[in-house]
């Protein structure tokens, strides 16, 4: 019912271990960033209204961890896996690549897809979808005040700087009647906030 091919090998068929539940197993694997899985053609599995949830089965380790989800309307699926690989394996690579797999190892993947009723899996998906975006916001660090935010005089000098730097800018571009064309001031501001980009310390580096 279910296919998977890596990069260098060819396909691999998944094997039935219950009623609705399959795995696939992909050995020496250390290499294996990306895997697909696809529906088989002429599938039995023809019913929207179920899904077939996939897992990866995390080194050393019983548990499983939820990837994503396949049904007849997404019939086939590329699921990263290079960052769940064992940790003397380096690298994260987002292309896929026809580099060819290193057979002599004994690192084996194990792939298991679970079909469920589409409510509960799109409830499981989002769910992990939810863990997944907390765990990523748990890793950024609060970051502190701005210190110009409780310093009044540093806060002046900076805006001294910034406006000297506007004025020394735009006094060639005053005309007899001591107007500055919008488009010189607009070029000015792009012009600064292109700096400011480039260099974190630009404003630190002006004189005032």
């Amino acid at each position: 019912m279910f296919g998977a091919v890596c990069s260098g090998r060819p396909i691999q068929l998944a094997s039935q271990v219950a009623e609705n539940k399959y795995v696939i197993s992909v050995p020496n694997a250390s290499n294996v960033s990306h895997i697909a899985i696809f529906l088989l053609p002429q599938t039995e599995f023809n019913d929207p209204n179920y899904t077939a949830l996939v897992f990866f089965q995390l080194p050393n380790s019983t548990d499983f961890k939820l990837l994503g989800g396949l049904n007849p309307n997404k019939p086939s699926g590329i699921f990263k896996l290079n960052n769940m690989r064992p940790a003397a394996t380096t690298g994260d690579n987002d292309m896929m690549d026809d580099e060819v797999i290193d057979t002599n190892d004994g690192f084996t993947i194990n792939i298991g897809l679970s079909i469920e009723p589409t409510a509960e899996a799109e409830v499981q998906l989002s769910q992990e979808k939810m863990k997944q975006s907390g765990a990523s916001s748990a890793l950024v660090p609060q970051q502190p005040k701005p210190y110009l935010s409780n310093n009044p005089s540093a806060l002046a000098s900076m805006a001294n700087k910034i406006v000297s730097h506007a004025y020394n800018y735009l006094s060639s571009f005053v005309d007899g009647q001591g107007r500055v064309p919008i488009k010189a001031f607009d070029n000015w501001w792009d012009k600064f906030k292109s700096k400011l980009a480039n260099n974190p310390n630009f404003l630190n580096e002006l004189e005032t």
